[in-house]
């Protein structure tokens, strides 16, 4: 009998050593913002993997990827909208219109901004784009309805400066001189993922460290990078108002496009503002946000 109680209890011990059970529970599925998924057509999304060259060209294959949907996106919207609100004959667009439907939807792609990001456990980077959808609206006659996919709320932390000083990327006197005034989200600052706060167009540079770079001259990069961004994103909205000036005033569009709603805007240089920096205390990558000064 105790033979047999024995060898019981030490089958029971075996099995539960093993971690086996009869039941395995499911693997828990990752949480994703609802807007990867879910948003307007006048949004679209992209993503990308971890880049050995860094979070810059992580970023960069991702908005690329985001913005080349929001092409279809918008060109889809633009003639939906006009099918449905009975702005084309027969609900059918000649090839004509298809032309400037075309020509109209990467303009407007020229506006298109960075709404939201997100990385998932694998570090994989989601970004959310948006072009206006107020300013197709105005453009193709329809009344303007701001529809916005409501952002999730960040749960954000404080910026420790001891975490940096605690990193090896320099001396402990240049790190105390990094004074990061955003929250962080991820472990970034809430400004890389929502670049484009209150209607205000920003940019963000980011710089790697190099062996014999010093921190001011990474700064340097980290700014150049991020004001051309800037200045290129803002000479393709500026272009964008010519040619849809061009476009909607043109006779063969005047009964589809309303040109009142487009103003002119005249190409010129403007100054940028740095708002805050970052660095990376494990990767030693430095983080610069910006915005034209004449939006503060």
């Amino acid at each position: 009998m105790r033979s047999i109680l024995y060898r019981t209890f030490l089958l029971f011990l075996l099995y539960a050593l093993s971690g086996c059970s009869l039941e395995p529970k499911p693997k828990e599925q990752e949480k994703l913002p609802t807007w990867v998924n879910e948003h307007s057509l006048t949004q679209a999304v992209g993503s990308s993997e971890v880049n050995f060259q860094g979070v810059y060209t992580q970023r960069a294959a991702a908005l690329n990827e985001a913005k080349s949907s929001l092409a279809h996106n918008i060109r889809s919207y633009i003639t939906s909208s006009l099918q449905s609100h009975s702005k084309v004959g027969n609900n059918e667009i000649s090839n004509k219109y298809k032309d400037k439907i075309i020509a109209l939807s990467e303009l407007f792609l020229s506006d298109a901004h960075q709404v939201d990001a997100f990385f998932d456990s694998q570090r994989r980077l989601y970004i959310l784009v948006e072009s206006p959808q107020e300013s197709i609206d105005r453009v193709v006659g329809l009344d303007v309805q701001k529809k916005r996919t409501s952002l999730p709320v960040l749960r954000t932390r404080p910026f420790e400066k001891e975490e940096l000083i605690k990193s090896r990327c320099y001396q402990k006197e240049l790190l105390e001189t990094i004074n990061t005034k955003s929250t962080l989200f991820q472990n970034k600052p809430v400004w890389f993922f929502r670049p484009n706060q209150s209607g205000v167009l920003g940019s963000v540079g980011i710089a790697e460290k190099e062996e014999g770079r010093t921190l001011e001259e990474q700064k340097k990069v980290a700014l150049s990078l991020a004001k051309s961004a800037l200045i290129k994103e803002k000479k393709m909205r500026m272009k964008s108002r010519h040619e849809l000036l061009k476009i909607v005033s043109d006779d063969i569009n005047t009964e589809v496009f309303d040109s009142s709603a487009v103003i002119r805007s005249e190409d010129k240089s403007f100054p940028v503002e740095v708002k805050d920096i970052w660095l990376d205390p494990q990767s030693c990558e430095l983080y610069v946000w910006i915005v034209g000064s004449d939006e503060v």
